[in-house]
């Protein structure tokens, strides 16, 4: 495949896919070069342990592949520890004078797409531990003219939907609340109270709001299930507490804490007010409570089994050999007692 470099070319745009069937590791990423200092200028990366992450097409224009990344993270459709681990190692493929970013775009300047896929293949063997890793790639070259028209469109849409679409500011985000590489962040929906709730500016930190968690991704559905989340196959509100609320002309970015390392994110575009949690009309009963139940149940029973308490049967079991040793005590007494009669009669 021959790259054609526009002479005002900025930027050259690397789209890839990859596939490591020994580890079932799959995914996408882009990465933007300055084809003036031959560094990279950023990169996205999303990687799955499920194969439909490889059948988006490369073919698609950059600017479409860097939101379907964007819309994939953003809806938690991603391995993380595998995500971070391969942008761990884009880090050390393009750090500035020690990487191999500049072997990268000499080969594509030559057109040569086989030898910078043999050098991205190449890092990526260790984090996907598959040696027989593929990668298909394909390339851009846009002007910074073309790029600031993107960034005006993203920004627009995101005006019009309030929703996430050319939104990426979820991952950063993320960094800067220092959620931890092992977070996981939900898509959530507020529980909405008109009149008596309170609005989004008036929330502050550690304060208990209703949320509900989105069903559209698996990872949804498996908190769902694991935290009791769902009556009747309906999804319910649970509580939450607020970490940060942050604004942005109209729009409303909330990140609440749901559990020990899970997190739910909403974005809304006016200033609503939402429902403060009331734990005395919380009906859930979580799985984990029911759990600890169990195991408290099982270590009662194992205690009195130890200390030798027993239960109904066991106390007529130990009253009957009582009885016997009574009868057997009394019949001796009364045998005594008749031989006695005899030898003094």
């Amino acid at each position: 495949m021959e790259v054609d470099f526009k002479t005002d070319a900025t930027f050259t745009i690397i789209k890839g896919r990859f596939k490591a069937p020994a580890s079932s590791s799959f995914g996408l990423f882009i990465i933007l070069m300055d084809n003036v200092t031959k560094n990279v200028d950023r990169y996205d990366i999303i990687a799955s342990h499920f194969s439909t992450v490889y059948e988006n097409s490369i073919n698609m224009p950059w600017n479409e592949m860097e939101d379907l990344i964007a819309k994939m993270k953003w809806k938690g459709e991603f391995a993380t520890n595998l995500t971070h681990d391969i942008q761990a190692t884009f880090e050390d493929l393009f750090e500035p004078g020690t990487g191999r970013g500049i072997d990268i775009w000499h080969s594509i300047k030559k057109s040569q797409l086989n030898k910078a896929s043999a050098i991205i293949e190449e890092y990526l063997m260790r984090p996907t531990g598959d040696k027989n890793i593929k990668i298909e790639v394909g390339v851009e070259t846009i002007n910074s003219g073309e790029m600031e028209e993107v960034k005006r469109a993203r920004q627009s849409t995101a005006g019009q939907t309030g929703g996430v679409e050319g939104i990426q500011t979820a991952p950063v985000e993320q960094d800067n609340l220092n959620l931890g590489d092992s977070a996981v962040v939900l898509d959530v929906s507020l529980v909405l109270a008109p009149i008596n709730g309170i609005s989004l500016l008036e929330l502050t930190e550690g304060e208990k709001i209703l949320v509900k968690i989105s069903e559209e991704t698996s990872r949804g559905q498996y908190f769902i299930d694991l935290l009791d989340a769902s009556r009747d196959h309906q999804v319910i509100p649970i509580p939450a507490t607020v970490v940060k609320v942050t604004t942005e002309g109209k729009l409303f970015t909330l990140m609440v804490n749901i559990g020990p390392g899970v997190y739910g994110k909403s974005i809304q575009e006016d200033n609503l007010k939402v429902k403060k949690y009331d734990p005395a009309r919380d009906t859930r009963k979580p799985k984990t409570d029911k759990m600890e139940q169990m195991n408290l149940q099982n270590q009662m029973a194992a205690t009195a089994m130890e200390t030798g308490m027993m239960n109904p049967q066991d106390a007529k079991v130990k009253k009957e050999p009582n009885l016997v040793l009574f009868l057997a005590i009394g019949g001796f007494a009364l045998l005594v007692m008749i031989i006695l009669i005899i030898l003094f009669s």
